[in-house]
């Protein structure tokens, strides 16, 4: 983890999240800042030399008009002023980019760190939603809401000083009228931001039912239900068009209230100029009269003074989707089961690590409890479980026996108590030393949208011979000889073209074929005929016969007899009431 990525870990609202993103384009931010202010003070001498040639032509009736030195700070100051924009355009761009990056990299590194600990908080759809479009849609907030936040406030006030050395009054209408453009950007931005969350929302829903029906279309083929399902993808992209529409709706009239009251201080500078001009009063000036030229040096300026405020104002929607987004990365980077207060007893280190031994003789529970969420689940247990053995977890659903297996996996990390390897307390939270000594099957096995080869090799070289024999000790072997292509036809990830009874053999043969020490199932004949089901205990007591430990949670009845110790798992409620 970089030092640039490190901090955003730490916000604790999506406003300071975003506040630290825009530190790591500081120096672009400032540049940017500078060439605002050097805008600014063009446009304050543009409209200065306008105001004097005008002046001097019109009501003095001079000639300094012609005098070549006058239109060349006229060129000099209109070329300022259309490059700056490109060099300006050009460097927001690069500092959006340096954040947006950061912030890929950030959650990157947070989904490499904690993968499978992410599920079922975030699915695969959502995660590739918040990577690629979200992140991205911030690019208005960094390459031009952050600087125009400074330069909304250094603009005004340098035209303030401007028009100060001339008049009084107009600089005075000026920051009276200044606070209507924040004050109604602000309410329609709160609006804004409600709806841009609800388009999140909206987008969410309509990339996981996207990625949920595609991952089943061939079952959805089979059950002749593609019609329907259409349908149902077509009604959430309406709801997500329809709210679209209400976050530019929102964004429009946001714009439309801005430019009104724009419009109308402006009006009121001129209006002011016209009276004075007319000799309706004295107001406003320092010498009593004021000039042709002072009056359209002020008049030029009017807009300019609101130009900052309505650009802020129309980029004000930018914010509210920034916040969107960072509210999503902030639970994304919440989601972090290392921070769990259960598991600060235990703390991971790489001491820890290294004492994993060459081969294990004994794994034993001493007063091992599990969590989720923080609150324990089961009582204690105590046992141990020595090579050639094997344990079958009981007990209703929701005891906790998938999350005992996800614990005893490194998945989650151990709540009380202690998992002693050979005699010594090891933690194997996120112990990738352990993780690749043991061979785990959800209930939803994980397989690879790829050949059968592939997913029983994972990268490891084996012949025909071993894949087949891994297979016929999972009950799979006849399967696979009757698809397409046999090891070379490709399955889905999940196992999408398979029942799930086949998709867990698969599985099941793939963790026969690379020989873990110890072997971790989770309800594996749920979906077998009783046939199938003693065939494949007959196998997992072949492993076992052959050095081999086995922890498997089943509700099956008749599974009993296939194991040598047999643990009820009880809520401590039922503990205290026994």
């Amino acid at each position: 983890m970089n030092n640039r990525t490190a901090h955003l870990y730490d916000s604790p609202t999506a406003k300071t999240l975003l506040r630290n993103a825009g530190k790591i384009a500081r120096q672009e931010n400032y540049w940017l800042t500078g060439i605002g202010i050097v805008q600014t003070l063009s446009t304050i001498v543009f409209a200065a030399t306008i105001a004097l040639l005008i002046n001097n032509a019109v009501y003095l009736q001079q000639s300094i008009w012609q005098q070549t030195h006058w239109w060349w700070l006229l060129t000099l100051v209109l070329s300022i002023k259309a490059l700056l924009p490109l060099v300006q355009s050009r460097l927001a761009d690069k500092a959006s980019a340096k954040i947006r990056n950061a912030l890929r990299t950030a959650t990157f590194q947070h989904c490499q760190h904690h993968h499978i600990h992410l599920y079922p908080s975030f699915s695969a759809a959502e995660l590739s939603s918040l990577i690629s479009t979200e992140i991205d849609s911030t690019r208005d907030y960094f390459a031009e809401f952050l600087p125009q936040q400074r330069l909304a406030v250094l603009a005004p006030l340098l035209i303030i000083i401007a028009c100060s050395s001339i008049n009084w009054l107009v600089p005075l209408i000026f920051a009276l009228t200044a606070p209507l453009v924040p004050l109604f950007m602000i309410i329609a931005g709160h609006k804004a931001a409600e709806a841009s969350q609800r388009n999140l929302t909206q987008l969410n829903r309509l990339g996981n039912l996207l990625a949920d029906r595609i991952k089943g279309i061939n079952a959805l083929q089979l059950a002749r239900t593609t019609v329907h399902e259409t349908e149902s993808v077509y009604a959430q992209s309406e709801n997500y068009r329809r709210s679209t529409m209400q976050v530019l709706r929102l964004a429009f009239l946001s714009g439309t209230l801005l430019e009104f009251f724009s419009a109308i201080s402006v009006a009121l500078v001129a209006v002011y100029l016209g009276l004075l001009f007319l000799g309706k009063y004295q107001i406003g000036t320092w010498s009593g009269e004021i000039s042709l030229g002072h009056g359209i040096f002020l008049l030029m300026l009017a807009p300019e003074f609101y130009l900052p405020l309505r650009r802020l104002g129309t980029l004000y929607h930018a914010r509210a989707d920034a916040i969107s987004v960072a509210e999503h990365l902030l639970r994304l980077f919440s989601n972090n089961p290392s921070n769990d207060s259960t598991s600060a007893r235990y703390p991971t280190t790489e001491n820890q690590h290294k004492r994993l031994p060459v081969k294990i003789n004994a794994i034993t529970f001493r007063d091992l409890q599990t969590a989720r969420h923080g609150q324990l689940l089961n009582k204690p247990l105590n046992l141990t479980l020595t090579p050639g053995q094997s344990l079958l977890l009981r007990g209703s659903s929701g005891i906790g026996k998938s999350t005992l297996l996800d614990t005893l996996a490194g998945f989650l990390p151990i709540a009380a108590g202690q998992l002693l390897i050979n005699q010594q307390t090891i933690d194997v939270f996120n112990h990738t030393a352990w993780q690749s000594r043991i061979g785990y099957i959800a209930q939803q096995p994980e397989l690879l949208f790829d050949s059968i080869r592939h997913n029983l090799c994972l990268g490891r070289a084996f012949t025909d011979e071993q894949l087949f024999a891994a297979l016929a000790a999972a009950q799979a072997d006849a399967l696979v000889k009757e698809l397409p292509k046999q090891l070379d036809y490709h399955i889905s990830d999940s196992g999408g073209y398979l029942s799930g009874g086949q998709a867990q053999r698969i599985a099941l043969a793939r963790i026969f074929l690379h020989q873990p020490d110890l072997l971790l199932l989770d309800e594996p004949t749920a979906n077998l005929d009783n046939d199938t089901a003693g065939l494949l205990l007959k196998a997992l007591q072949q492993f076992t016969q052959q050095g081999g430990m086995l922890i498997m949670a089943s509700h099956r009845t008749s599974d009993t007899a296939f194991f040598q110790q047999i643990v009820t798992l009880h809520s401590k409620e039922e503990a205290t009431n026994a």
